[in-house]
């Protein structure tokens, strides 16, 4: 396989991403009307799946290349996308959003590493593009799911995208882990240094799964929208996403320092969510506009933080803890919102977005002292 195609195919991959993050959540109201059920555990279930795959992703990751995964993460995309567009009972759309969410965690492992294998120098950039891909698919996917929903088993033509992942990996060479590298996985001490990230990426995650899983309620309650219109505020979030993410990549190719791409953008986010929440009970409009503005200097959070936590290993260490740095974020997807919103009580209330900033804003200090232990290290040697 060509350093082209693989190259592709890796951001293929990554707009399966997006489009397996948007669609189970956008197609809800159209799969609950159908098959006349609640389905909100559906969301839960993707989670769960996510993580699954994330902590799957290890032991394959260092046994077999980085491209066998990817297309097996792919693969059981697809049949998901498509077992969701037919589903003709609850259960069976809830084991969908499962199998799609575990597909998505082995597809994120594995493109992670693919992409600190790929990259030239610091693989921040390119996680940032490849990121970027992921908001772009997201953006497009609701509005699909809009055009079809009338006839949801339509729907399943989504499943082109992670086959054409397929398509350009399959057949493709590259070589796997050897013996060698097992003594390598086993530096624990190696991995302390990574400690950072490792707690950056959960508070990072849930606080964007805040902003993503609530982007169609918060305009609802804030400003008394209509439902169908509400939704836009999906595709929305994820323009913005596509903006900031794009952006740090261009950022990066001008060799801005992704640390600082990283404090300025979570700082700034974490300014503008606390204005936000000062503003949603008198002034919704204006708080609506902080979100927005915030979620363009978050975009970039995540592809900087484990870029940064793979520019400190060699490719066998990545291969052996990526997965793990990736579940890290899953946890915290799946808990930071239950907190935020044991604590805040409303999606939409100020309390939610002032305690979304506070967690936001212990992002930066993380990453600096991530650094500064990186410094002393080579002062050291």
């Amino acid at each position: 396989m060509t350093s082209s195609r693989n190259r592709t195919g890796l951001f293929a991959a990554f707009a399966s991403l997006g489009v397996t993050a948007a669609f189970i959540p956008a197609v809800l109201p159209s799969a609950e009307r159908m098959l006349s059920a609640e389905l909100s555990a559906a969301v839960p279930a993707l989670f769960a799946g996510l993580l699954v795959g994330v902590l799957l992703s290890g032991p394959l990751l260092v046994r077999r290349p980085a491209r066998v995964t990817l297309i097996l993460g792919s693969a059981l995309q697809a049949v998901a996308l498509v077992a969701a567009a037919w589903a003709g009972d609850p259960a069976l759309f809830i084991a969908a959003a499962a199998l799609a969410g575990l597909g998505f965690g082995l597809v994120e492992a594995a493109g992670s590493v693919a992409a600190k294998a790929a990259a030239t120098g610091s693989a921040t950039g390119l996680l940032s593009a490849l990121m970027g891909t992921v908001a772009v698919c997201a953006a497009l996917t609701p509005l699909a799911v809009a055009a079809g929903a009338a006839a949801m088993p339509v729907l399943s033509i989504l499943a082109v995208v992670p086959l054409g992942t397929i398509a350009l990996l399959a057949g493709g060479h590259e070589p796997s882990a050897s013996a060698s590298d097992a003594p390598a996985r086993r530096e624990v001490r190696a991995l302390l240094p990574l400690l950072p990230f490792a707690i950056a990426l959960p508070l990072y995650v849930g606080v964007e799964t805040v902003l993503s899983g609530w982007s169609a309620v918060i305009p609802a309650r804030a400003l008394t929208l209509d439902p169908a219109a509400a939704a836009l505020g999906t595709s929305a979030f994820w323009a913005l996403m596509a903006v900031g993410r794009f952006g740090a990549a261009g950022l990066r190719r001008r060799a801005v320092s992704p640390s600082a791409i990283l404090a300025v953008g979570t700082i700034g986010a974490a300014c503008l969510m606390t204005a936000a929440g000062l503003l949603v009970n008198d002034a919704p409009a204006g708080a609506l506009v902080a979100l927005a503005a915030s979620v363009v200097l978050l975009a970039p959070s995540y592809g900087l933080i484990l870029g940064l936590a793979l520019d400190r290993l060699d490719a066998a260490r990545s291969a052996a803890v990526t997965g793990t740095l990736v579940a890290c974020g899953a946890v915290g997807g799946t808990f930071v919102p239950s907190l935020v919103l044991l604590i805040g009580r409303d999606p939409a209330s100020s309390t939610t977005l002032i305690v979304s900033a506070a967690l936001c804003a212990v992002v930066p200090v993380l990453v600096l002292i991530a650094a500064r232990a990186r410094q002393r290290t080579s002062t050291t040697n």
